[in-house]
This record gives structure tokens, sequence and C-alpha cells, in this order.
């Protein structure tokens, strides 16, 4: 009878577990820079919004109009995964499946159509530039390890995404648009490596680099001829003109 009284009562309390709780965590695990906020139902059923922020001390965020809402299945707990959809009311056309594990997690291949203005959450140099437009936000299947071990699978994010900005302008600039570009990004354990270039637009945009703790990023930008005069105070806000390209390093 006591063993049968605590079996009920832990699941009592898995049924019951707020998704308040499921906030927290997300928003420690990634330094407060992903928020759920106004989290509402349990681990079975929940909803939130979804905001971007520069992270631990940053007082300003950006949200993504919309609900993220997820759901969690039952019978897969019983062998010891959870398994759960995860869905946007307004960014996601079809939900996407993540499987949890006590050794890792995997998510199947989605996409996610997301306002340029997010960005501003993000920090320097989005919160100066003030970016509009449209951004999608494409990757393969993602997996990770909870335990850090060896190589590249040792735990973190191991997986491709691809980021496209399409039409993006400048609150700085009455040039619009500035052009689209894509990003695309390898990500393997606890650093992704990134690639920019420019699609097409006035504004040329190309460079590299790393994502993570240490996040850095060094690259050039230019104008057109036709659009140089216009573009002056954006690239003098971007970094420093040498050799007749503005060097961006961030």
């Amino acid at each position: 009878w006591l063993a049968l009284g605590l079996a009920t009562l832990a699941l009592t309390l898995v049924a019951a577990f707020p998704a308040t709780w499921i906030a927290d965590g997300i928003a420690s695990q990634s330094q407060r820079r992903v928020l759920l906020a106004d989290a509402e139902g349990s681990l079975w059923h929940g909803s939130a919004t979804l905001a971007l922020s520069a992270g631990a001390g940053s007082e300003t965020a950006t949200v993504l109009p919309g609900r993220l809402q997820w759901s969690v299945a039952f019978w897969p707990l019983l062998g010891g995964t959870l398994r759960l959809a995860v869905t946007h009311s307004e960014a996601m056309s079809s939900p996407v499946g993540v499987a949890v594990t006590p050794l890792g997690w995997t998510a199947q291949a989605g996409a996610i159509r997301l306002p340029a203005s997010l960005l501003e959450g993000v920090g320097a140099p989005f919160n100066t530039l003030r970016p509009d437009g449209r951004m999608r936000l494409d990757w393969s299947m993602l997996h990770g390890r909870f335990f850090r071990g060896t190589g590249q699978d040792g735990g973190g994010l191991n997986g491709h995404l691809t980021l496209r900005l399409e039409q993006v302008s400048s609150a700085v600039s009455r040039l619009r648009p500035l052009g689209s570009y894509r990003a695309e990004i390898d990500w393997a354990g606890a650093a992704g490596k990134l690639e920019l270039t420019t699609l097409a637009g006035p504004l040329h945009l190309q460079g590299s680099g790393v994502l993570g703790r240490q996040a850095r990023f060094e690259g050039t930008a230019n104008a057109d001829p036709d659009a140089a005069a216009q573009l002056v105070g954006l690239l003098s806000l971007l970094g420093r003109r040498e050799d007749n390209v503005t060097r961006l390093r961030f």
C-alpha cells in the first residue's frame, strides 16, 4: 500500500507539473536568451509566448506574436522516452516532433517563419540597426546529448540550420530593402560555424563566424555604386572603412 501510495503521488505530481517550471528550465539552459513568457498549462499540454533576449542581465526582449504550443504523449513515457509535438500558432505550418531520453534528445526536421525585428532582442548590432523584414529558419534532424563525451557528438546541439533573411531593411537607412541574405550554420556540440552570403540587394554582406558562448563574426560590407551615397551612414555604423570595404567585426 505504501508503494501504491507513493506511485500515485508521483503520477499526480507529474500530471500537475506546471508549464512555468518548463519555462524556467529553458531560460536557465539558454542563459536567458530564449524565454517562454506567460506559460500556461502543464507538462502534458501547454503554451507560452516565445521571446528572445541578449541573455542574463538584459532588460529588454522581443516577442514573437502568437503562441508556442506543445503536447506530450503518455505511452512512450513507460519506455523511458519523453515524446512531444511542438508547433506555433503563427510561425509554423506543421508541428515538429521532439524525443527526449535520459541520454539525449532528437528533433525532427522543420521550419519556422519569424519577423526580422525579433533579432533586436539578441543585442548588438541588431538593437542598433533595428531590422525589419522576414526570416525563415530551416533545420535538418537535430540531436544532442546531456552528458559531454569525446568527439563532435559530445554534447550540446548537433545539426545543420539555414537562416534566410528576405527583403531586409533597417530603421537607420531610408533605402528599402537593403537586400536578402542566407546564413548556413553547422552546429556541433557547444558551438556553431556560420557562413553569411548575399542573395540580392544593394547592400552586400559576407563573412563567417562562430556561435555559442565565444561568439564572434568577421566579414565585409559594401554597397552598389548607385546606392553608395544612401548607405554611407549605415556602413559607418557597421564597421570601419578599409580598402574600399567596410570591415565587420562583432
